[in-house]
Parts: C-alpha cells; sequence; structure tokens
C-alpha cells in the first residue's frame, strides 16, 4: 500500500446513493489492503439508519455537519458537528439527521471490505420502500442484525 493525500472534494473511490443519502468513498477497502474503509456521508434532513448490530465490525464516525440523534444500545442522544461516535461490533446502533440542513459525517469502518461491499451492494436499491426479503438476505449475507 502507498499512502497519499486526498485534497477536499475529491473521491479515492465511488460515490453513490444509499436510501436517499450520498455515500462517498475517500480511501477504498482496496487503498488499505481490507483493514479499513473511509467514507463521508451526506445525510438530507429525516434520513439515516435504523438500528442494526454488526457482528464483524466497528465504527467510528466523525460529525461534520448537522444534527443527529444516534441510538446506541437502548439510550438516545442528540449530536452536532465535532461529536465523535464509537459503533462497537455487537453494540445496536443507529442513526438520524433531526436538524433542518443536510448533514455530513465521516465514518471509519475495520475491517473495511465488507462494509465498502455491503453499501456497494445497497446502492443497487431503487429509491422508495425497499424489497425487505432481499434486504433481509443482505443484512444476513454479511453479518448484519436489523
Amino acid at each position: 500500500m502507498a499512502g497519499f493525500v486526498l485534497n477536499a472534494g475529491v473521491a479515492r473511490g465511488q460515490t453513490f446513493r444509499v436510501f436517499g443519502q450520498t455515500v462517498t468513498e475517500r480511501i477504498t477497502a482496496e487503498d488499505s489492503g481490507g483493514a479499513y474503509y473511509v467514507m463521508e456521508e451526506l445525510s438530507p434532513p429525516g434520513t439515516g439508519v435504523p438500528p442494526h448490530r454488526h457482528s464483524r465490525e466497528d465504527e467510528i464516525v466523525q460529525v461534520l455537519d448537522g444534527t443527529f440523534e444516534v441510538f446506541l444500545d437502548g439510550e438516545v442522544s442528540v449530536v452536532t458537528a465535532g461529536a465523535t461516535l464509537h459503533f462497537a461490533r455487537g453494540t445496536r446502533h443507529g442513526f438520524r439527521n433531526v436538524g433542518p440542513n443536510d448533514g455530513r459525517t465521516l465514518w471509519v469502518v475495520t475491517p473495511g471490505a465488507p462494509t465498502q461491499a455491503f453499501l456497494r451492494e445497497l446502492s443497487t436499491f431503487p429509491e422508495g420502500p425497499p424489497d425487505m426479503a432481499r434486504l433481509s438476505a443482505l443484512h444476513a449475507a454479511f453479518g448484519i442484525e436489523i
């Protein structure tokens, strides 16, 4: 692996949409040999991720802009820019943008390869209500419990 510098607004990987949110891959799993994955997520008001639990990955999230309601093991917190979140594997967690403007978060996920593959697959779902059977099967394949 070689080091590199990314300037603001530059994506190292793909940019795609997942259920109303825009994901920009800043450092891909290929860049890190699968060790980690770094993505920036733009979440319009009202969007987010329902509570779920990973069996394989740890996530660290830095809130860059916006106001988010965070669910972590039964507790609910409201966080704003500057907050750092640690979603350890095995903990039930989720989030939702509760502010009036788009929110932005920066995610570091380890190991990175499974999350990258999972999100890229999620991006193939059409906008609107998802096919729940397909969504449930995808979560199960990646060791994620909804």
